[in-house]
């Protein structure tokens, strides 16, 4: 079953007006926030809407591109954070399926159109969340509007890590993207952590207090 062909079975099990699919990017890097983004795509997802895969087979050209698209076209876009700090004060889950909900939530308010199903990336339900919703995984693989928002969300993430590279140099973050590489963790040696680390993460935690 394709993407496209997934989502209609969602649409039609519950007769659905909305389909609003959820996924994250940056769970795993020692530095940055966690974007979560929210996206509803319109029934008959003509033209280039047709090609969304999961973000993590395209190339960078390819997410771009299609990250336009997507925005000119969906129903609705919606992208929240989990910055390094609610990381370290709530964890890494707690944060993201926290960013998930309020993504969602506002999402569903753009597209309109009920009843509405939320497609959750992953085995994890959202928390205290008052719309019906639906734990997919290997989601971003199955749902094309969960591949919508695994495109939205790696591409937002890492234009803001460009930024961070910006803000704090010497880290690489343009590159490795807050990964652990081996070039991330000589920085770290050298330099410590930045207030863009999560304090709470081997090797961070060893380091001494951000600047």
């Amino acid at each position: 079953m394709d993407g496209r062909a997934f989502d209609d079975d969602a649409r039609a099990r519950g007769r659905i007006a909305t389909l609003i699919g959820v996924d994250e990017a940056g769970r795993g890097p020692l530095a940055g926030p966690v974007v979560v983004a929210a996206v509803s795509l319109p029934k008959v997802p003509f033209g280039e809407l047709s090609q969304i895969r999961d973000s993590k087979m395209m190339t960078p050209k390819s997410r771009a591109r299609l990250f336009g698209v997507i925005r000119f076209h969906a129903l609705a876009v919606s992208v929240a954070w989990a910055h390094p700090r609610a990381i370290d004060r709530d964890n890494i889950l707690a944060a993201t399926l926290s960013a998930m909900g309020r993504a969602a939530r506002r999402a569903a308010a753009k597209a309109g159109g009920e009843p509405v199903l939320v497609l959750v990336d992953g085995p994890r339900e959202i928390r205290a969340f008052d719309l019906p919703q639906r734990t997919v995984v290997d989601g971003d693989a199955k749902s094309l509007c969960i591949a919508a928002a695994s495109v939205v969300a790696k591409v937002v993430r890492d234009r803001w890590m460009e930024r961070l590279a910006r803000r704090h140099p010497g880290y690489g973050f343009e590159s490795h993207k807050g990964y652990g590489t081996k070039a991330h963790l000589s920085a770290l040696s050298d330099l410590g952590p930045c207030s863009a680390h999560r304090l709470t993460y081997e090797p961070v935690a060893r380091q001494a207090a951000p600047r």
